[in-house]
């Protein structure tokens, strides 16, 4: 005697003549378990119509917050490049006095639109001249301002000192508890210019004294950033006569690096220097600054290169 159907057998063969075997039983059983598959597909439906009209809504957000977005970003695009126009108006140009005794070239190059590179010439309390070049910590807007701020102390003291020591160490004590709470501070390389000498004072930046008789003096590293601590500063004092070559540059270059990993480094840029040392000043520049390019995979630092020649 045959095993009577089972609704086993007929969902496993597949055989849907095979339903008028079955018994009442296993016809009761067909039945319960379509009402709970007719249940879960209606709460699947319900779930799924409900996930659907969500995303709906979802979208809509994500599409307002999109324009907005875009509205935003107009206008951060519109605020950056007002504030680049800003910081370009803040960077100097010679007056009368420097013009007259020193060729200058410049390579000055932020790595977004505003940056904390930073580089001014000052009139001295005796109406000589001075030279400052600084890199603020970090890049973008806040370095930005950070470099405006530390321009106006340092137009502010000019007026009354005269010593570069003096100077840097008076800016220092007055940005100081400004630049703990931003937690800035800034290398600082500043000169000034007599009729026969310079004057520097050296904390973090780069510099290179190339004298027309063959002497080369690179600056010392002898003090602190600006910000970091409050004691003196030192200052030393070179020959600077017609002829001579003053290199002054930020990190930003040096520290680059090619496929390699390897950085562009003090040495080759102080050496391409020294090979083109008899050419113009901006000549000198445009070198140093396509070799820089020949070399690196991409810049990652604000980039400031100063190079001066006395002529008088």
């Amino acid at each position: 005697m045959s095993q009577p159907i089972t609704l086993e057998d007929v969902l496993s063969k597949n055989e849907t003549e095979l339903l008028a075997q079955l018994s009442e039983k296993e016809l009761a059983r067909l039945y319960w378990k379509f009402r709970g598959l007719a249940k879960t597909l209606e709460r699947d439906t319900a779930f799924w119509n409900s996930t659907n009209e969500n995303l709906k809504v979802a979208y809509e957000t994500l599409d307002e917050k999109e324009r907005e977005l875009a509205a935003a970003y107009h206008i951060i695009r519109d605020d950056l490049e007002v504030a680049q126009s800003v910081q370009s108006a803040l960077l100097p140009r010679m007056f009368a006095t420097m013009a007259s005794e020193l060729e200058l070239g410049v390579y000055h190059k932020q790595l977004t639109e505003v940056g904390g590179d930073y580089f001014d010439y000052f009139r001295t309390a005796s109406d000589r001249y001075a030279i400052g070049v600084f890199d603020i910590s970090g890049h973008g807007v806040s370095s930005a301002l950070v470099m405006a701020y530390l321009k106006a102390q340092f137009m502010t003291i000019m007026e009354r000192l005269e010593n570069p020591a003096e100077i840097v160490e008076w800016v220092n004590r007055a940005s100081y508890e400004f630049l703990r709470e931003v937690r800035k501070y800034a290398t600082v390389n500043f000169v000034t210019f007599e009729e026969s000498t310079l004057h520097y004072v050296c904390g973090g930046g780069y510099g290179l004294l190339l004298g027309a008789d063959g002497q080369e003096h690179i600056f010392e590293k002898k003090n602190h950033f600006l910000g970091l601590r409050q004691k003196p500063y030192l200052e030393e004092q070179l020959p600077f006569v017609v002829g001579d070559l003053l290199v002054l540059y930020t990190d930003g270059m040096v520290e680059a690096q090619n496929l390699e990993g390897k950085d562009y480094s003090v040495a080759r840029l102080n050496d391409v220097v020294r090979r083109h040392r008899t050419l113009p000043t901006e000549e000198i520049v445009r070198l140093c600054v396509e070799d820089y390019h020949s070399f690196r995979t991409q810049d990652s630092d604000d980039i400031t290169l100063l190079i001066a020649r006395k002529t008088a």
